[in-house]
């Protein structure tokens, strides 16, 4: 089920995410939320992007009439978790320069 364009489309959803991290700060900041900021930005991006992935990867699914059973679901996430694994660094480093603008 993934190919290579698939991780890419992935990735750049992902960049997409990255890039919300400031308005992200910005609404956590003007809510004044009694939480760990880093935390609760870092569950934001997170959730934006798994549900921003899994949409593309349910909607390629349905569009290449694929089965979409627990097989491709595992295969799914395993995508997901790689590709947002691999940027984890980065994710922590925008966040931190988010707080500290």
């Amino acid at each position: 089920m993934a190919t290579v364009e698939d991780k890419k489309e992935i990735q750049t959803l992902l960049d997409i995410v990255i890039n919300q991290i400031p308005s992200y700060t910005n609404m956590v900041n003007s809510e004044h939320w009694d939480v760990n900021l880093d935390d609760c930005i870092f569950g934001m991006v997170y959730h934006s992007f798994v549900a921003k992935a899994t949409n593309y990867l349910n909607n390629k699914l349905t569009d290449t009439e694929q089965e979409n059973n627990a097989e491709s679901t595992f295969k799914m996430m395993s995508l997901i978790s790689e590709v947002f694994n691999d940027r984890l660094a980065d994710i922590k480093q925008e966040i931190v320069s988010s707080l500290n603008s």
